[in-house]
């Protein structure tokens, strides 16, 4: 797994920022929106349901993708025509931003349902050179994030490219217009895991966290939590252009 174990990751994850979390009031809610996600993946296991490795080339993505879907179908997601076209778009980014920042071949992914919250829980992740090496890689904004994930982050999060094409720029890294149709569109929760950066938002909050030394995921982790039940206004278009 290119020198990382993902359920070692999560699992001292976890450790590290209960513990940070206990020392900090204001925090809670942070442990709050991934603790529920986290509980039930375990990359490490092979036969651990809906967790699925994936490789990055267009036919593979795709297959991947329509059997993510089949998978929320199975675990007993309704009204999936109407919720086929923003998981499509959501996961589409996502693997892309892999595929075009990450320098690996494959990667990996948890798509759940809660059925007692009727939350779909969606985590792609890879064990590649992280946002921030994406830039350092690119050469591009060094001047912004010195050696700082969480500054690398914040510059995904608002939308600047690694991309020389003037069309690009604001495409970012997929991740503004995630953020935005999640959070805004779906009501859901939107974390990303890269180093050692941790954002997290909510409706109600924005966080970019820079975390202690022992958290530095080697690769990047997106955590997606939103109803299954999509809101009557919810209009995909308002978040892809």
């Amino acid at each position: 797994m290119e020198g990382c174990s993902l359920g070692h990751i999560l699992s001292n994850f976890l450790e590290m920022i209960t513990h940070e979390v206990e020392g900090a009031e204001n925090s809670s809610p942070i442990l709050d929106s991934l603790v529920g996600i986290y509980r039930n993946i375990s990359f490490s296991d092979p036969l651990s349901p809906y967790v699925y490795r994936f490789e990055l080339d267009d036919e593979s993505t795709s297959h991947a993708i329509k059997t993510f879907k089949q998978s929320l179908e199975c675990q007993g997601v309704g009204g999936m025509a109407r919720l086929n076209s923003p998981i499509t778009y959501l996961l589409d980014e996502l693997i892309c931003n892999i595929q075009q920042h990450a320098n690996t071949d494959h990667g990996y992914a948890y798509v759940g349902f809660d059925k007692s919250s009727n939350f779909i829980e969606i985590v792609i992740a890879d064990c590649g050179i992280t946002i921030y090496g994406s830039y350092a890689f690119a050469q591009k904004y060094i001047e912004l994030i010195g050696n700082s994930d969480a500054l690398a982050l914040n510059l995904a999060r608002n939308g600047y490219s690694t991309k020389n094409l003037p069309d690009a720029e604001n495409r970012g890294y997929g991740i503004s217009s995630n953020i935005q149709m999640v959070v805004e569109g779906l009501h859901g929760e939107f974390a990303v895991l890269s180093g050692n950066a941790l954002l997290v938002q909510l409706e109600n909050m924005k966080k970019i966290l820079s975390l202690p030394k022992e958290i530095d995921f080697k690769g990047t982790m997106v955590i997606v939590r939103f109803p299954a039940s999509i809101p009557d206004d919810f209009n995909l278009y308002n978040y892809t252009n």
